[in-house]
């Protein structure tokens, strides 16, 4: 076979690859009501935990969820009918300052999760036990599921992550949205210990360490925390504005040649957590299918002021 016809033989294959969804084995249609299905189970393994469990222990966790528990222990109101407060709060604050765009990833579970919470109170089902550490280890367990599996449908919950990315955008977009995030649980943690007791907030930290912990293998599987991203891809400069603005994280480049075309393209390296790399995944899927990217795991990665472990502490 000639050179010239394997070319067009490849190039054939790309565009059915990018048309045909046949050729991939499923459906624009399957793929959705997959992403769907999969954030509505995240829906009611996190409202199982919270209803079921957390609140008949008296137990809490960060984010808004952790700020509905504190409304709840002063008014003993109902924890979904104060959850659509905040969902709708939320919601309204996203549109108003990151535009609809935004605010239509964050709908369905906005209105989803108060919904399952209703459900989960009228069943009235309630597990208390006498061993609040199984109990924040096993809410922490499934809240990390749930936050795993709702990132991997591309879904927010319009929560805490929803008012970290509108801090980002409109205040503080050198910081990353991770640790803007992080602050944010960090912090109603701290207010928790006030409102219940300090025990109660410590056993929110064990809470969110699994969470944290459980989520990155659910979305990435059992990999270190830092990952190596080498990309080849036809559109570098929209990918690198993505990470850089979107993100918040470096990229280097380097040319590379095809020995086979004699092709010279530019090469994207970047290092960051496994979420981050879910999301360029998700962008190049979206954007440029035929994209190759390598993932190498990295044990370490020292460097002052770039996000990373401070390159004088001691491992």
């Amino acid at each position: 076979m000639s050179k010239k016809k394997l070319e067009e033989e490849i190039k054939a294959a790309n565009v059915m690859a990018a048309t045909d969804p046949k050729y991939h084995g499923k459906s624009k249609l399957k793929v959705r009501v997959g992403e769907v299905a999969m954030a509505m189970i995240g829906a009611v393994i996190f409202s199982f935990a919270s209803i079921c469990v957390m609140i008949p222990n008296g137990l809490t966790c960060g984010g808004t969820a952790g700020l509905a528990r504190m409304v709840q222990h002063y008014t003993n109101w109902n924890y979904s009918l104060i959850s659509y407060g905040f969902a709708g709060v939320i919601l309204l604050i996203v549109w108003l300052m990151l535009g609809f765009r935004e605010a239509r990833k964050i709908i369905l579970l906005s209105v989803t999760y108060p919904t399952v919470y209703a459900i989960f109170e009228i069943t009235g089902y309630e597990f208390k036990s006498d061993d609040l550490f199984l109990c924040s280890c096993f809410c922490g367990v499934c809240f990390g599921i749930c936050n795993g599996l709702t990132f991997k449908a591309g879904y927010s919950s319009g929560g805490a992550d929803s008012i970290a990315k509108v801090i980002k955008y409109k205040k503080l977009q050198h910081v990353g949205l991770n640790d803007i995030t992080f602050i944010i649980n960090a912090g109603v943690v701290v207010i928790s210990a006030f409102v219940f007791s300090l025990d109660t907030a410590l056993y929110a930290l064990i809470t969110m360490f699994i969470s944290m912990k459980v989520g990155e293998a659910v979305m990435y599987g059992f990999n270190d925390k830092v990952v190596q991203l080498d990309i080849l891809t036809d559109i570098p400069d929209e990918l690198c504005d993505y990470v850089m603005y979107e993100l918040g994280r470096g990229v280097t480049s380097v040319e590379k040649i095809g020995e086979y075309t004699g092709e010279k393209r530019k090469q994207l390296q970047i290092l960051c957590s496994p979420r981050e790399s879910f999301l360029i995944k998700r962008f190049l899927a979206k954007h440029d299918q035929h994209s190759f990217v390598t993932v190498l795991r990295v044990s370490s990665v020292w460097g002052a002021g770039r996000g990373f472990q401070d390159i004088n502490e001691m491992e």
